[in-house]
């Protein structure tokens, strides 16, 4: 008896096999449920965004002081590169900066953030000033060495590293959008802390229209979820931090790298003067 109630299960299971062949014909039918949404999918679902985050952008301060660090683990110019950078920037009233980049990746970088002649030496440290005189471009090593580079393009790729121009990419309004997960205290003033969705972020850095983020964000693979402290009372972003996949334009690089961005000063106006190499720079 239990034969034959095996080969009648048998015999339906192939009946109802035959007849969707025949109805359907031979195409392969994926699951819509959960799990295998992806072999259906024909649209990506937008990320959410999240509330537009209170900011100030940092060019109402007529000085600051910041500080940077990328992390990398990737290649550079096709050249396996695992390390960081360091960078530190002052600005003033006077229209006067001075970026100083220390890190391990400095020496396999030298060349193509301060051009050639840069690249002869193997800089413990490299400072970028801008003058009212013009771009310099003082190498630290063991001869202290001033270059006046006549294409200002040549200082471009420290520029677009420099914590300033990071800090106000990465918030600008497009893509500073989160939640408030909380409050800490620093350095006596009160901070509101954000998270910012990775996938959000993406999103709309591809579709800015600063040139800028729009080329930073087509050039990412991936982005993690970011956290933005921001000063409760002034508004101005004081620490941002965040893990990227993809490539990194102004350093040549491309891979796995981490940002983190903070805001150490405002309005203290540094006194900003070029050392005494720079009487006589090497201009090339």
């Amino acid at each position: 008896m239990k034969k034959h109630r095996t080969a009648a299960i048998l015999g339906i299971t192939i009946a109802l096999t035959a007849a969707a062949i025949l109805l359907f014909g031979s195409r392969t039918a994926f699951s819509t449920s959960p799990l295998l949404a992806f072999g259906a999918s024909t649209s990506t679902p937008k990320p959410p965004a999240g509330e537009p985050i209170p900011l100030k952008p940092l060019t109402d301060l007529s000085s600051l002081s910041a500080t940077a660090k990328i992390s990398a683990n990737g290649l550079i110019n096709g050249e396996k590169a695992l390390g960081d950078l360091n960078a530190e920037i002052l600005t003033n009233d006077k229209g006067q900066s001075k970026i100083t980049v220390t890190g391990s990746l400095l020496g396999t970088i030298a060349a193509q953030v301060g051009g050639s002649v840069v690249g002869l030496f193997k800089p413990s440290s490299v400072d970028i000033y801008q003058m009212p005189t013009g771009s310099y471009i003082v190498v630290n090593s063991l001869v202290t060495v001033c270059v006046k580079p006549s294409d200002p393009a040549s200082t471009a790729a420290l520029r677009e590293f420099s914590p300033q121009e990071l800090m106000s990419m990465l918030t600008r309004k497009e893509v500073a959008k989160g939640k408030l997960t909380g409050q800490e205290e620093y350095n006596g003033a009160t901070l509101n802390r954000y998270t910012l969705n990775g996938d959000a972020f993406l999103v709309a850095a591809k579709k800015s229209g600063d040139p800028g983020l729009k080329s930073f964000g087509d050039a990412l693979w991936d982005a993690g979820d970011a956290d933005l402290w921001v000063d409760a009372g002034s508004r101005y972003p004081v620490v941002y931090r965040n893990s990227f996949s993809g490539e990194f334009e102004p350093l040549k690089f491309e891979g796995n790298f981490d940002v983190s961005v903070q805001l150490t000063g405002v309005n203290t106006n540094p006194a900003i003067t070029l050392p005494a190499s720079c009487k006589n720079p090497i201009t090339p």
